[in-house]
């Protein structure tokens, strides 16, 4: 055989067995796509205790909360919320914040003529009556409709001038209206009593004032006094017309 052909068929062997190497000419496999990473939303200012000093604002107002800001605080409201209330502690109770920091966007509303109490994540909201203005949040979940929650009107003093009228009233108090009068009795009330001072003293509203409803009873043959919530009532004999509240704990 020739030394060329020779050559020649080396060449084409050596071919073959690279061939045969990298898996019989199979083209190598290209790396998987990677998922590009979340960028996560850079976080606001921190949002103040309160929006108070913002009302009247017509735009919405983007700010932070932190897991710690939001367990500061006591908040009015169901949401919407008083212009008061501890703003973050509000936001983790719109379902808005929890272990992380968070960026929420503010609304501001006119005010309302009461505020409902509820709870909601971990947090407990209280009543109140009339307040000049309220916000709630962008995204968050609202426990009042946000058509203006129906006005009642202020208790009076007291119940003795409803005796054989209706049989029960609702009613607000405000919060100089829970620290007037005297109170006779514990969970039934002489229809003298001072009806807000009564509604504190029964766990029905706090020193803040709020909406109650009350139901005339009979009166009764003695009344126990006691102190409760900041409140103490006092003793007394036969009285012919007493009150008590609804959803009194």
């Amino acid at each position: 055989m020739k030394r060329q052909s020779i050559l020649r068929w080396s060449t084409v062997a050596v071919a073959a067995i690279g061939l045969a190497a990298c898996g019989g000419g199979a083209t190598e496999e290209e790396p998987a796509e990677e998922e590009p990473e979340e960028v996560a939303e850079p976080l606001a200012d921190p949002c103040p205790d309160r929006v108070q000093d913002m009302r009247g604002s017509a735009d919405p107002f983007t700010c932070s909360c932190s897991a710690e800001a939001a367990e500061a605080g006591t908040v009015w409201g169901a949401g919407p919320y008083s212009d008061d209330s501890a703003v973050c502690r509000a936001a983790m109770h719109a379902g808005l914040v929890g272990d992380e920091p968070a960026n929420v966007t503010i609304n501001f509303m006119d005010g309302r003529e009461s505020y409902t109490a509820s709870e909601a994540n971990g947090v407990e909201t209280r009543r109140w009556g009339s307040w000049g203005g309220s916000f709630a949040f962008e995204g968050g979940t609202l426990g009042e409709p946000e058509d203006e929650v129906a006005a009642v009107e202020a208790c009076p003093t007291n119940a003795r001038g409803l005796r054989g009228g209706e049989e029960s009233l609702t009613c607000s108090c405000s919060a100089e209206a829970t620290e007037a009068g005297t109170v006779w009795g514990t969970e039934t009330y002489t229809d003298d009593s001072g009806i807000c001072q009564a509604a504190v003293h029964a766990g029905v509203i706090d020193a803040g004032g709020g909406n109650v409803t009350i139901n005339l009873v009979d009166g009764l043959e003695s009344y126990s006094g006691s102190e409760a919530n900041g409140v103490e009532t006092r003793d007394y004999g036969a009285w012919s017309g007493s009150f008590e509240f609804e959803d009194a704990s």
